[in-house]
Order: C-alpha cells, then structure tokens, then sequence
C-alpha cells in the first residue's frame, strides 16, 4: 500500500522533524493552472496544520498562519522574522477533487505565492471568492519522514 493509500478517514500522522502526533481531518487533489498534469495531494491535519506531497517527488509539512502581513505586498524578496525568502512561483491552486473531509473546510482553489529560503517554503494563498488568506509556514522533509497509522 502506497504512502497516499494509507492516508485515510481516522488516520493519524507522525513527521520525524514533529514530536507531535496529528489526526487527519481532509485529503483532496490537486493541480495549478501552470502544471495541470501535475498532481499534489494536501492532507489537512488537526491544529492548523497541513502536510502536502508531490507523489514521488517531494512534501512539506506546516502551519497555517490565516494572514502574514508581511507579505502583503506579495515582492519578490520578503523578510520574515529575520530570514530572506525568494519568490519562488506564482500560480492557481485548482482542487480536483476532495477524498474526505468537509468540503468547507478543505482548501479549494487559490491564488499563491510561494517563498523560499533552504529547507523553509511559505506559501502565501489567497483564496477564491472571499479573499481571505491561508498563509503556510513549512518544512520541506523526506517522503520517508512520514508515519501513517
């Protein structure tokens, strides 16, 4: 059974950089406009917490923030609590599908921005219609830094 096949309804998740255990409350499928035959996977976790993965390719783990004031101004070049991050990619999140989880509260399509600094990845997204924001924090980490039970 794959990584993704075991992310499930009831599922728990563990991420070797987290000492914290998280329930999974949402799985849904992804593309963006630029990459449309590309497809990702955001899990929605308890706590404000969301992990994303690129089926064979990579993940990243965070939070959602709601709104960095930061980057408001969407530059190119952000500091952020003393770090440097480089805009990295501007696109359209469009939501395929949603596996489970209330389609409410599961993040649907967006506008983001995504910064970078190493191993560090902020997107900033501004979602569709009410323009509110779901600002992510986040650690890329190893596919097999994951634990699914």
């Amino acid at each position: 059974m794959s990584l993704l096949e075991k992310i499930v309804v009831g599922s728990k998740i563990r991420i070797k950089c987290s000492e914290q255990e998280f329930e999974v409350l949402g799985k849904a499928v992804y593309v963006t406009r630029n990459e449309p035959d590309s497809k990702y996977i955001k899990v929605l976790l308890d706590r404000h917490h969301v992990l994303v993965i690129v089926p064979d390719e990579m993940a990243y783990f965070g939070v959602n923030k709601g709104r960095i004031p930061e980057f408001d101004a969407f530059d190119d070049m952000v500091t952020y609590q003393g770090q440097q991050l480089q805009q990295v990619n501007h696109d359209y999140q469009i939501r395929l599908s949603v596996e489970f989880g209330p389609p409410s509260e599961v993040e649907g399509n967006v506008e983001f921005w995504d910064y970078e600094d190493g191993e560090v990845i902020i997107s900033i997204a501004e979602l569709e219609g009410t323009k509110e924001r779901a600002d992510v924090v986040a650690k890329y980490i190893a596919l097999d830094d994951i634990d699914i039970y």
